[in-house]
């Protein structure tokens, strides 16, 4: 039976404590035709060492260091993507590792299906690698993960399962950066690949294993904030909103444009005073954080939410009584 070429992506910033038991979950896979890239974004704590170590010892790992640090994974993915050589591809955090049998049953269930993408439940370990919980995922349809994704703001497929790089080339797309942010790029790819047409499935085991500590990115208040208007802003740009707003009747609508400004920018107006009443942070972060820089976290998000408005009150006078109301409930939230 011929083994495909999988190319694994693994990606590391100042991991050095946890670095070589992700490459080691990889040399030790069951499946054993695998190229491994490392990809070092400028580490400052040895780690830099420690990869040369591995490239001279392994003729199936190659490196790329970067000069500066480029404030996130994208980079390193796109790189990944581009110098991949394998059928198959996937990245990973170096602080993440995988069960030794998850590339065979990714690689045998794309064999299989022909899908471009797969993807299955993780294990969620701490610092000393002790399993504490498991996330477990579905298999949503493209407008079930524009919905949940819309109405909670976060992401609802992982995205570092194992990729079909055929799909990337014939669709002419790379691991993308939506208005420079870096922490919705998961959210965010995984919307742009669904409306590319990529095919996904899921395999109903735990077979990564991601690490949650202080330093993931979820944890910044500031970020989490910004982050989800971006997402927001997103899906109003790519997808149409009968999907994301599906208890509107849009097609009787007496001023449809209207009404989507109108409907948006109550949204938005919905989702900041959830932020400002602290309703919708977790409760790792709910505390620590004061009232005057949640004020200005979610001022971008007020100037978002005002952009709607003013464009819903060039749009006629059928919701502008409401439009305009609204706009005053804009101008007392941050009194």
């Amino acid at each position: 039976m011929l083994m495909p070429l999988v190319t694994i992506g693994i990606i590391n910033y100042n991991c050095l404590k946890y670095l070589e038991k992700c490459v080691d979950s990889y040399l030790n896979q069951s499946y054993q035709n695998i190229e491994i890239i490392i990809v070092d974004d400028c580490s400052t704590d040895g780690s830099v060492d420690k990869i040369k170590e591995l490239e001279h010892c392994h003729k199936n790992i190659s490196c790329i260091y970067h000069e500066k640090n480029s404030g996130g994974p994208s980079q390193a993915i796109q790189e990944v993507i581009k110098q991949a050589r394998g059928k198959y591809f996937q990245w990973i955090a170096s602080d993440d590792y995988v069960n030794e049998d998850a590339i065979k049953k990714f690689v045998d269930y794309l064999e299989k299906t022909n899908k471009d993408y797969v993807y299955c439940k993780f294990n969620i370990i701490d610092e000393n690698n002790t399993v504490r919980s498991r996330w477990n995922y579905s298999l949503p349809t493209l407008n079930e993960m524009v919905y949940r994704i819309f109405t909670n703001c976060s992401g609802v497929i992982p995205m570092n399962g194992l990729y079909r790089l055929e799909f990337f080339r014939k669709k002419d797309i790379t691991w993308s950066v939506y208005r420079n942010n870096e922490y919705s790029c998961d959210t965010i790819n995984s919307l742009n690949f669904i409306k590319n047409g990529m095919d996904y499935g899921i395999i109903k085991e735990s077979l990564i294993y991601y690490r949650l500590h202080q330093n993931n990115y979820s944890h910044n208040i500031e970020h989490r904030i910004k982050t989800s208007f971006i997402v927001y802003d997103y899906i109003i740009k790519n997808f149409n909103e009968e999907i994301y707003f599906p208890a509107i009747d849009w097609k009787n609508s007496e001023n449809r444009e209207q009404l989507k400004n109108y409907i948006i920018a109550s949204y938005f107006y919905k989702k900041i005073t959830d932020f400002l009443k602290l309703e919708t942070l977790p409760k790792h972060i709910k505390y620590s954080i004061t009232k005057e820089k949640l004020a200005e976290c979610v001022s971008a998000a007020i100037e978002e939410g005002r952009v709607y408005i003013c464009q819903g009150l060039t749009q006629g006078d059928t919701l502008r009584k409401e439009l305009v109301e609204l706009e005053k409930s804009y101008n007392n939230l941050l009194l």
